[in-house]
C-alpha cells in the first residue's frame, strides 16, 4: 500500500511539473510625444520566434500588454533563451527584438498547477508612438502572415539549442522588418468612398444640453442647479442664491464639463467654462489603386478602419442684471473640430500576402461665435429663458469625407434655445426646446425634488432622442446614470458592460457664498 502511494505521489509530481505550461507576457511602451513620457503601444505585433503561430498582438487596456501562450511545457524550456520579437511601424527601432531566458523561478506569485509566467521587462520602443503604432487593419494582416510561418521542431530541442526561430522564419523577419514601412514601391489605393458611419459630426452642442447632461430639462431657464449655465444660459446667473460657483461633470470616457462662475457686484457677474467630447468607431472605407503584381482587384475595402472625433468648446460670458425681472448675457466661445480621414493604403505583398499600412490626413477646424441669452422672472414661481446660439452661423464638417470629393457636408450651428421653469415646494419642473434651421431638434422634460437638506433628486427625458437621464446631488456631489440611446459612439474601447460604457457619471458642484 505504501508503495502505490509513493507512486501515485511520484506521477502527481510528474505530470503537474511537465503539465505547467509557459506564458510569456509583458508590455511593450513607445515614446508619448516626447523622450521623457511614455505609454504602451497599441496594435503592434509580438512573435516568438520560436512558435510564430503563438504571436500576438498588443491590446489597448491596459496598452501595449500582451500574453501569449506557448503551450510548451516548462520542462522544455527550462533555463533556455528564447528571443520575442516586436513588428511596428518604426522600422529603425533598436528594441524589435528582446532575449528572454526561461526559469521557473520568476514566477514566484503563482499558484496555478498548469501555467507558469514569465514576464518581458522594459521593452520600450525608441520612436514615437504615432511612428510604431500599427492601424488595427494593419496589424491584423501583419498577424495572419506571421502566423503562418513554420516554428522551430521542439521534438529536437537539446540543452544547447539556440530557440532564435527556425532560418526561414529570421529570413521572413528580416524582410518583414523592411515592407512594413511604406516603401516608394508600394502600391497606393488612395480613398474612394466611406460607408456611412454611427458617430454625429458637428452636433454636439446641440446634443449636450437635451441629452448629455444630468440637468435634463433645465438648462435653458436654470435655477436650482446653475453646473451647465455658463453654456446654455449665462443670464440665469444673475438670479443665483449663491454668488460663486465651480462645477463638473464627467463620464472620464469621453465627456467633460467643466464650468464657474463669480459675481463681481449685485448688477455684473461673469462666467467661464469648456465641454470636450471624443467619438470613435469601426467604418467601412474601399480605395482605388493600382494592384499588386498578379492582383486583378483595382479596389481594396476595409471594415475596420479606426475613424476618431474629438470636438470641444470654450465659454465666456459677462452678465448683465438689468432689474429684479430680467437679465441678459453675451457669450463669446471658441469651437474646435479634429478627426482623421483615412487618405491611401499602401499594399506590399509578403509571403503571399497582402500588408496593408494607412495613412491619415487630420483634419482641424477653429472658429469664434456668439451666444445672447436672456432670463425673464415672469412669477416667483415661472421663469423662461432664452439662448440665440451661434448668431454668427459657425459652420462645422458633418461627417467626414474624401478629401477630392466636390460637396463636403457642413453643419451650420445656429440655433435658438427655449427653457420654461415652474417652481412647486419641493419640486421644479421644467422643458427645453432646440430650434435648427431644420425646424425642432429635440424637446427634453425634466423634474427634480429636494427630498431633504442639500440633497437633490433629479430625472429627465429628451423625446426624440429618447434619452434619458436619473441624477443625485448631495451637498457638493453628484452622481448620474445617462442614457443618451447610443449618441456618443465609442466602439474601439467598448465597456464590458453597457452601464459602465460612458452611462455613469460623477463630478462636484461647489457653491460659495
Amino acid at each position: 500500500m505504501k508503495k502505490i502511494i509513493f507512486y501515485c505521489g511520484l506521477f502527481f509530481l510528474a505530470y503537474n511539473d511537465y503539465g505547467q505550461s509557459l506564458i510569456i507576457k509583458g508590455q511593450v511602451k513607445c515614446q508619448n510625444q516626447n523622450e521623457n513620457s511614455t505609454k504602451g503601444a497599441e496594435n503592434v505585433v509580438v512573435v516568438p520566434a520560436f512558435l510564430p503561430a503563438k504571436a500576438t498582438i498588443t491590446v489597448t487596456r491596459p496598452a501595449g500588454y500582451f500574453e501569449f501562450n506557448t503551450g510548451i511545457p516548462i520542462t522544455t524550456l527550462q533555463d533556455k533563451i528564447v528571443t520575442v520579437y516586436v513588428m511596428s511601424r518604426c522600422t529603425s527601432c533598436k528594441e524589435i527584438a528582446k532575449r528572454i531566458f526561461i526559469s521557473e523561478d520568476q514566477d514566484r506569485q503563482n499558484r496555478s498547477d498548469v501555467k507558469q509566467y514569465v514576464t518581458v521587462k522594459d521593452w520600450l520602443l525608441n520612436a514615437d508612438c504615432s511612428k510604431a503604432e500599427l492601424l488595427p487593419v494593419s496589424a491584423d494582416s501583419l498577424l495572419n502572415v506571421i502566423v503562418k510561418e513554420p516554428g522551430q521542431d521542439m521534438d529536437k530541442v537539446s540543452s544547447a539549442t539556440a530557440l532564435t526561430g527556425a532560418p526561414a522564419f529570421l529570413n521572413f523577419i528580416n524582410t518583414l522588418t523592411n515592407v512594413i514601412g511604406i516603401l516608394p514601391n508600394a502600391n497606393d489605393f488612395k480613398l474612394q468612398s466611406l460607408a456611412p458611419g454611427k458617430v454625429s459630426y458637428g452636433k454636439f452642442l446641440q446634443a449636450s444640453p437635451l441629452f448629455e447632461s444630468a440637468n435634463t430639462g433645465f438648462n435653458f431657464s436654470p435655477s436650482r442647479d446653475m453646473s451647465e449655465a455658463a453654456f446654455w444660459n449665462p443670464s440665469a446667473i444673475a438670479f443665483s442664491r449663491k454668488p460663486y460657483n465651480i462645477s463638473l461633470l464627467t463620464n472620464i470616457k469621453n465627456n467633460v464639463k467643466l464650468a464657474g462662475f463669480y459675481r463681481i457686484n449685485e448688477k455684473f457677474s461673469v462666467s467661464a467654462g469648456g465641454i470636450y467630447t471624443m467619438q470613435d468607431e469601426r467604418r467601412t472605407a474601399t480605395f482605388e489603386g493600382v494592384p499588386p503584381e498578379n492582383d486583378p482587384n483595382t479596389t481594396f475595402t476595409s471594415d475596420s478602419i479606426i475613424m476618431k472625433l474629438k470636438e470641444y468648446a470654450a465659454f465666456v460670458s459677462p452678465v448683465y442684471k438689468i432689474n429684479d425681472k430680467l437679465s441678459v448675457a453675451v457669450t463669446i466661445k471658441s469651437l474646435w473640430q479634429h478627426f482623421n480621414i483615412p487618405n491611401k493604403v499602401s499594399i506590399n505583398i509578403v509571403g503571399g500576402n497582402g500588408i496593408g499600412n494607412f495613412t491619415d490626413s487630420t483634419i482641424n477646424r477653429q472658429h469664434f461665435d456668439v451666444d445672447l441669452s436672456a432670463t425673464y422672472k415672469v412669477t416667483n414661481a415661472l421663469q423662461a429663458g432664452v439662448n440665440f446660439m451661434n448668431v454668427a452661423g459657425t459652420k462645422l464638417y458633418s461627417d467626414a469625407f474624401v478629401p477630392d470629393q466636390s460637396v463636403i457636408p457642413v453643419q451650420n450651428q445656429r440655433s435658438l434655445g427655449l427653457g420654461l421653469l415652474y417652481k412647486w415646494q419641493r419640486f421644479n419642473a421644467g422643458a427645453d426646446a432646440l430650434f435648427t434651421k431644420n425646424g425642432l431638434y429635440d424637446l427634453s422634460l425634466g423634474i427634480n425634488y429636494v427630498p431633504f437638506n442639500n440633497a437633490l433628486l433629479s430625472a429627465g427625458i429628451a423625446l426624440k432622442q429618447l434619452s434619458y437621464s436619473f441624477a443625485f446631488r448631495i451637498k457638493h456631489f453628484r452622481l448620474a446614470y445617462i442614457n443618451d440611446n447610443h449618441w456618443l459612439v465609442n466602439e474601439k474601447r467598448k465597456g464590458k458592460s453597457s452601464i459602465l460604457n460612458g452611462s455613469i457619471y460623477g463630478g462636484f458642484i461647489f457653491d460659495f457664498k
